[in-house]
């Protein structure tokens, strides 16, 4: 959410968290992203948000860092590659690990971050994806954003996500085209 808060202020659209609408997590809610594709999970979601807030837009995305030698692994299970039960801090340390395990030795470290974003609204879609290439350090820099930031090395910025400020990285991050351009089509159509 701290991430897409400025981008819809950007388009003069107030956004709420779900906690902010009124929705409890539900167990249920893990089983959402079952799907191979990035656009089947990103759709899976919004689609799922849709039927709890009937008649409201409701954005969705799913995003995950795709790494060439690793045959576009981890991808879509990116948030659980280490495949480990742990959240926050503790589950990005384990899929980092993960990560460095699987490239130890590898001179081949490019890598993309990918992101589909969705839109939701009654029976209308909306969908657009988002890139942006780099390469898989030999160790991590940078405190900032999270997830594989602190060892992803943007080829456009030059530096890690995680050295980059917030705005920096939304300048060209892959949530942050595909969000754009989702948010782009979907106002465009209601215009």
């Amino acid at each position: 959410m701290r991430e897409l808060v400025p981008l819809l202020a950007e388009k003069g659209i107030a956004a709420e968290s779900l906690a902010e609408a009124g929705f409890v997590e539900d167990p249920r809610e893990s089983t959402i992203e079952a799907f191979d594709t990035f656009e089947q999970n990103a759709l899976a979601k919004a689609r799922w948000f849709s039927a709890l807030a009937p008649g409201r837009a409701v954005l969705a995305e799913d995003s995950g860092l795709t790494v060439a030698a690793l045959d576009g692994r981890p991808g879509v299970r990116s948030k659980r590659w280490a495949n480990v039960a742990l959240e926050a801090q503790a589950l990005d340390d384990a899929n980092n690990a993960a990560l460095v395990a699987a490239l130890e030795g590898v001179a081949d470290r490019r890598a993309c971050y990918v992101c589909v974003a969705v839109i939701v609204e009654r029976d209308r879609t909306w969908s657009a994806r988002g890139e942006t290439r780099g390469t898989i350090g030999l160790a991590p820099h940078g405190a900032n954003g999270f997830g594989y930031d602190p060892w992803f090395r943007s080829d456009e910025l030059g530096v890690t996500f995680a050295e980059a400020t917030l705005d920096e990285k939304a300048s060209v991050s892959h949530r942050a085209r595909a969000v754009r351009a989702v948010l782009d089509a979907y106002l465009r159509a209601d215009g």
